[in-house]
């Protein structure tokens, strides 16, 4: 994790009981996310200077211009009003809610800054693929900022508790709140525990999507031989002490999974509990083995890895889908993603 974003998070939170402080809090935080990028506009502009001299960027860079300036808009108009007679409850809970998504823009847009620091060493150097690269992970990233922003507009009018905001960021902003509860901006807000959090099928839905990423980490052996419920137990409290799991909650978590055809669950004759990947056909541990590097996948990717054909690519990918432990976003001009937000390589606390 980056130890410079979280003291600049940290020097800004506030736990304020008052409304009209935690009003200041939002405003304050949302100003922070939009000098970043004010920042990540003056990097991009000096790039934009030396990149009109190497063919292939010099339509990337004023394209990246364009989509910041766009953002700096929406930020500089996120100014919460409510209309006269909202009760003081209700706008606490509109404050917190953005204050959620205050958090997740935050971190986003200092990741944004960050990669876009790296793209003037690209120009000068004259590695366009590179640039490429750089510049659709960059597009990508403001894209999400974008939908934050649009997500955060619509909490004003759509009231639901902090707790339920907080799940359905949860399933594919795992990372991002992870880091803002490591900072303790929570605090106030949220408590992050079973109940609170996601409720419970949302839980065994998040449960069993860090399942399935502590199965991978047993290394390739795990996707044909048994795994002991009890080491995954054990490792699940080493590697992720906020998540509250009983050995009940792992199994029954496990059962879902079982259900959706992701893991086979069995018990021996002294009474144990074993979890392995489907032996015979192995799709799932495929799928997982290659969304594991970037945390996403699209049918394309899996029908160029794999020679299946797209009706099965689907059906595989779905699977994921409806055991609660992928997310399909098909708002993408580059073809339908899936998420997986149990695969990051920043979940561990």
């Amino acid at each position: 994790m980056n130890d410079e974003k979280l003291y600049a998070l940290q020097d800004l939170i506030d736990t304020p009981k008052d409304l009209h402080k935690l009003k200041i809090y939002e405003s304050k935080l949302n100003q922070a996310l939009t000098f970043l990028l004010f920042d990540s506009r003056k990097l991009i502009i000096n790039t934009e200077e030396s990149s009109k001299f190497l063919e292939g960027a010099k339509r990337i860079i004023p394209q990246i211009k364009a989509r910041i300036d766009s953002l700096i808009d929406r930020a500089r108009s996120q100014e919460l009003r409510f209309r006269p007679g909202t009760s003081e409850k209700t706008q606490k809970i509109v404050t917190n809610n953005s204050l959620l998504f205050d958090f997740i823009i935050f971190s986003r847009c200092w990741d944004l800054k960050e990669d876009i620091k790296e793209i003037d060493s690209l120009v000068v150097f004259s590695e366009v693929e590179k640039l490429k690269d750089q510049a659709k992970k960059i597009i990508e990233n403001i894209q999400t900022i974008d939908e934050l922003f649009s997500s955060k507009e619509h909490i004003k009018t759509n009231i639901q508790s902090s707790e339920d905001i907080a799940s359905q960021l949860l399933n594919r902003f795992n990372d991002e709140l992870e880091f803002v509860e490591r900072a303790g901006a929570l605090k106030g807000i949220l408590k992050l525990e079973k109940p609170k959090l996601v409720g419970k099928s949302k839980y065994y839905d998040q449960l069993g999507n860090i399942i399935l990423k502590i199965a991978m980490s047993f290394g390739d052996d795990s996707s044909d031989k048994p795994i002991a419920i009890r080491a995954i137990f054990s490792k699940l409290k080493d590697d992720f002490p906020r998540v509250r799991a009983t050995l009940k909650d792992i199994i029954k978590a496990v059962e879902l999974l079982d259900e959706n055809g992701l893991l086979i669950l069995t018990q021996d004759q002294e009474g144990l509990y074993w979890v392995q990947f489907k032996p015979s056909e192995s799709e799932a541990s495929i799928i997982l083995r290659l969304a594991n590097a970037k945390g996403f996948l699209t049918i394309e990717e899996l029908m160029m890895n794999t020679n299946w054909p797209v009706e099965k690519a689907t059906e595989e990918l779905d699977k994921f889908v409806k055991a609660g432990c992928a997310i399909k976003d098909a708002s993408y001009s580059t073809g339908i993603k899936y998420y997986f937000p149990g695969l990051s390589d920043d979940n561990n606390s």
